[in-house]
C-alpha cells in the first residue's frame, strides 16, 4: 500500500460509524474533507518490564478467551477506537495514546506504567468489506513496566483461571483476554500469533528495532 495518510494534519473530520461486523459498537475515523479518504483509529502496544531478564525485543502478549494456548491465540494488546473516546478538537495522539492505556488496561490489566513512548510507527490496511477509500491504522506505542506490576498481572491472571464464573460476568471488553506470556522472537514463530493484522504489526516493529 503506497500512501499512508496522515491522520495528524489539520482540518479534518472527525467522526464515528456502527459496521457490520460490530454493530453494537461506533468506531472513530477521521476523513479528508475534499480528498475524501477515511481513517479508523487503532492503536496497539509492545510493552516490555523493567528488568534485567527481559530482552529488548520480547514483550507481552494475550490470549484470545477460549483459545488454545498452544494454537494462534496470541497477540500483543490492541484494539480500535471507539466514537466516544474521540474528541471533537484536541491532538489525535493524545486520543491515541488515551486509547492504547485503555486497552492495555482491559487487555492485559495493566493499569500503571512507567513510560509511555509513540514510536511513529503506522501499520495501515483496510478490511475486506471496506470502500476502496476506507482504511485503518494501527499506531504502535512502546511501553514500560515495573517488575511490581508484572507480578500484579500475573496474580491477575492467575485469578481468572481460579475463578471462571466470575471472570465471565466481567463487562465484554474485559474478558477478551484470558492469560498472559511473553513473546520471545527466538525459536518463536509468526504463525502463532493470532488474527489477521498481529503477525503485520509485530513484523513492522521488530523491523524498527533491527
Amino acid at each position: 500500500m503506497a500512501t499512508v495518510y496522515d491522520i495528524f494534519q489539520p482540518g479534518l473530520i472527525r467522526g464515528s460509524e456502527r459496521l457490520p461486523f460490530d454493530p453494537e459498537k461506533a468506531y472513530a475515523y477521521v476523513e479528508h474533507p475534499t480528498e475524501g479518504w477515511r481513517v479508523y483509529l487503532r492503536s496497539c502496544a509492545f510493552v516490555s518490564v523493567d528488568k534485567p531478564w527481559f530482552n529488548k525485543r520480547d514483550f507481552l502478549v494475550v490470549k484470545k478467551t477460549g483459545a488454545d494456548a498452544k494454537g494462534k491465540s496470541w497477540e500483543p494488546p490492541k484494539g480500535q477506537m471507539e466514537g466516544k473516546d474521540l474528541g471533537a478538537k484536541g491532538p489525535i495522539l493524545k486520543y491515541l495514546r488515551e486509547n492504547v492505556r485503555r486497552e492495555m488496561e482491559e487487555e492485559a490489566a495493566i493499569h500503571n506504567t512507567k513510560s509511555i513512548k509513540y514510536t511513529g510507527l503506522v501499520y495501515q490496511n483496510k478490511e475486506k468489506d471496506y470502500p476502496s477509500n476506507w482504511f485503518f491504522q494501527y499506531h504502535i506505542f512502546e511501553v514500560l513496566i515495573s517488575n511490581n506490576e508484572f507480578n500484579k498481572i500475573i496474580d491477575h491472571f492467575n485469578w481468572i483461571k481460579e475463578h471462571p464464573e466470575a471472570f465471565a460476568k466481567f463487562k465484554r471488553d474485559r474478558r477478551e483476554k484470558d492469560s498472559i506470556s511473553i513473546y520471545v522472537e527466538e525459536g518463536s514463530e509468526l504463525t502463532k500469533i493470532y488474527g489477521l493484522w498481529s503477525p503485520g504489526i509485530i513484523k513492522l516493529y521488530l523491523s524498527y528495532l533491527s
